[in-house]
């Protein structure tokens, strides 16, 4: 996080970043709470990889970490622990710079490639971190705490990364302001995976007998 700050330049183009910044903090409100985590997840990282592909570094680390503190803490029963909320950030932070060295690696490819090394790298980095510290706390293997947690959500990040690459080549063919139209289709696909994930939550329950 400290490299990035330092790592010039900052706001090339202060009206999209604060757009892109408002619109982050509002998207970190919007969380699904996963199976078998205490944690969450957010169309917040959608932010991220538009940061990735159109902003500096520190610009897309302030998006990111901001709403990863904002995640954490809104509406939160229990409120996370200090050292919780660090650990987001943190991971969010690390995932981020991953991402963003992968697209750097494939720059001048296609938008859709370039997102799609950034959207991967940022989801195996962001959830092989979470999983391992919960692989350490219920000492379980990783493999399985990371399938049983993770696995189901990699294509709600494809979908996300879909989203950006559309907004991204949008922003370079009409600008960036009227790519935001193409937001809402990241809300549909919020509101499918809460519904998603409902029904997975309700099928786990177990069912009485009728019999009795």
């Amino acid at each position: 996080m400290a490299c990035a700050f330092f790592d010039p330049p900052w706001f090339s183009e202060p009206g999209r970043f604060a757009a892109y910044f408002l619109l982050s903090l509002l998207a970190a409100t919007l969380k699904l709470h996963l199976p078998g985590l205490t944690g969450t997840m957010s169309i917040g990282f959608v932010f991220v990889l538009l940061g990735i592909a159109q902003l500096t570094l520190p610009e897309t680390m302030l998006i990111g970490c901001a709403g990863a503190v904002l995640q954490c803490l809104w509406r939160a029963h229990p409120r996370p622990s200090a050292v919780q909320v660090l650990f987001s950030v943190s991971a969010v932070a690390f995932s981020l710079t991953i991402g963003a060295l992968g697209a750097q690696f494939v720059h001048g490819q296609p938008v859709s490639m370039v997102m799609a090394v950034a959207t991967c790298l940022y989801f195996v980095s962001n959830s092989l971190l979470v999983s391992g510290v919960l692989s350490l706390v219920k000492r379980r293997p990783l493999r399985m705490v990371w399938q049983q947690c993770y696995l189901y959500a990699f294509p709600y990040y494809l979908l996300g990364g879909a989203v950006a690459a559309l907004m991204t080549q949008s922003a370079r063919e009409a600008g960036w302001g009227p790519s935001l139209v193409i937001l809402p289709a990241m809300g549909l696909i919020f509101l499918f995976y809460r519904m998603y994930i409902a029904r997975m939550a309700l099928a786990a329950v177990p069912q009485s007998d009728p019999r009795g």
